[in-house]
């Protein structure tokens, strides 16, 4: 299985959270990485999103076919994350698109067996990969990306 975190690019600042938008530089943010993003991703890929807007906003710069949920909105944790895309167990590449602290979250506790947390920057990805042989497991970190570097 493959997982792939993907935070919200900049958004504006304001009140409700819910329902702000990206901000000009987030727009690009967003368009830079779902370029990079979509040669690389199998045609199978589940995208599962946060019903904010920033998120979905973001995620429309790579396509309009993915899933809302709640389950990875801004109150996610990460073991609500990861129970509902079945990690590790469920076969495929997963794109989730959501906020901070959860996603940092995610990657300590992949990384690391802790949740103290990563900082994952607006708008990147972190690409995981879970593999079993022989009964070792092991998650790969197969990539960090970030709109600057693109």
């Amino acid at each position: 299985m493959d997982l792939i975190l993907w935070r919200h690019a900049e958004a504006e600042d304001g009140i409700p959270d819910a329902t702000r938008k990206l901000t000009e530089k987030g727009l690009k943010q967003a368009q830079k990485m779902a370029r990079w993003l979509e040669p690389k991703l199998p045609k199978d890929t589940r995208i599962i999103v946060s019903p904010a807007t920033r998120t979905q906003q973001t995620v429309s710069a790579l396509t309009h076919h993915f899933e809302t949920s709640e389950q990875v909105g801004t109150s996610a944790t990460p073991h609500r994350v990861l129970n509902t895309i079945a990690w590790p167990e469920a076969e495929g590449t997963v794109l989730v698109v959501g906020h901070q602290p959860t996603l940092g979250k995610i990657a300590s506790l992949l990384l690391k067996g802790d949740e103290s947390g990563f900082s994952v920057r607006k708008g990147s990805i972190w690409w995981f990969s879970y593999k079993q042989k022989d009964e070792r497991e092991s998650v790969i970190l197969r990539a960090v990306m970030t709109p600057e570097i693109l």
